[in-house]
C-alpha cells in the first residue's frame, strides 16, 4: 500500500508501526514542513499558552544564572588539584630465578575492576 505526500506529493510506503495516520514521506524537508505545520495547529488551538509566563521564567533563569556561575566558581578555584583515583600500592611477586632480570621500579595503573596495566 502507498500513500501520496501531502508536503512533496511523491509516493511513499509508511511505516507499518505508524500505519494510515503517517501524512508524509521520510524526506528531511517534508519532515520539517510537518513539523511546522503541527506546531502552527498547536500554538493556534492553545493560543493562551504561552501568557503570563514571561516573568516566571525571568526569575527562573537568573536563579539558574546565579547558580550556574557559583558552580563554575567553585570548580575554577582550587588550591590543589586532587587526585583522579587515589595511589593504591601493589606488591608485585618475582619469582626467584627472574630476582636479577628486573631492575627497574614498575608501577601499574587500574584499567578495569581487577586489570591493571604498566606504565612509565
Amino acid at each position: 500500500m502507498s500513500k501520496r505526500c501531502e508536503y512533496c506529493g511523491r509516493y511513499f510506503t509508511p511505516d507499518r508501526r505508524v500505519g494510515n495516520r503517517q501524512r508524509c514521506c521520510g524526506s528531511v524537508e517534508c519532515k520539517g514542513k510537518r513539523k511546522q505545520s503541527s506546531q502552527k495547529s498547536w500554538v493556534q488551538k492553545n493560543p493562551g499558552y504561552f501568557y503570563g509566563r514571561y516573568d516566571y521564567v525571568k526569575e527562573w533563569r537568573t536563579k539558574r544564572r546565579q547558580a550556574d556561575d557559583i558552580e563554575i566558581a567553585k570548580n575554577v578555584i582550587q588550591d590543589k588539584i586532587p587526585h583522579a583515583n587515589p595511589i593504591q600500592q601493589l606488591t608485585l611477586l618475582i619469582p626467584e630465578r627472574l630476582t636479577g632480570v628486573i631492575q627497574d621500579e614498575i608501577r601499574l595503573r587500574r584499567v578495569g575492576n581487577s586489570t591493571f596495566a604498566a606504565y612509565g
